[in-house]
């Protein structure tokens, strides 16, 4: 006969700036019939609410980010404006401002993450795009260039 399953509650002291880890283990000894008796362990490991919600929040304000300059860059590509100096600024400083947001994500997730996947790559991308259509476009109109359509 086994002995009855035990439940353990683990949390883990780690410095402030990492979040905190619940870990639930349960532990149950294997029968002594079994060919290699021992001691089987079930762990769960999962975050804490206030880490998921900062999670969430940073691919939305990925995606905004991403969303605005895109918007930004489609209106001046369409009104023509040639080179925007403070609006190049803009559109260059929120390329690399995503860079860091996305390392100050909770627990250093490594590249590869749901975070990547869902916001970070997709951001990165609408605002590259958004940068060259400005620089094509500024470049076209400021050098007399005459659009076709």
């Amino acid at each position: 006969m086994s002995a009855p399953p035990h439940r353990r509650a683990v949390r883990s002291t780690r410095p402030a700036a990492r979040p905190r880890v619940r870990i639930h283990a349960r532990v149950r000894a294997t029968r002594a019939a079994a060919p290699v008796p021992g001691v089987a362990v079930t762990e769960r490991i999962s975050r804490s609410r206030s880490t998921f919600i900062l999670a969430w929040f940073m691919m939305a304000a990925m995606w905004a980010l991403a969303l605005s300059v895109l918007v930004a860059a489609w209106l001046i590509v369409r009104q023509r404006r040639g080179i925007v100096w403070p609006a190049l600024g803009w559109l260059a400083a929120t390329l690399f401002a995503l860079v860091g947001m996305r390392n100050a994500a909770p627990g250093n997730p490594p590249i590869g993450s749901l975070l990547d996947y869902a916001a970070f790559f997709w951001a990165e991308l609408l605002v590259a795009v958004g940068l060259t259509m400005v620089v094509v476009r500024g470049a076209r109109v400021e050098g007399g260039h005459k659009d076709k359509g």
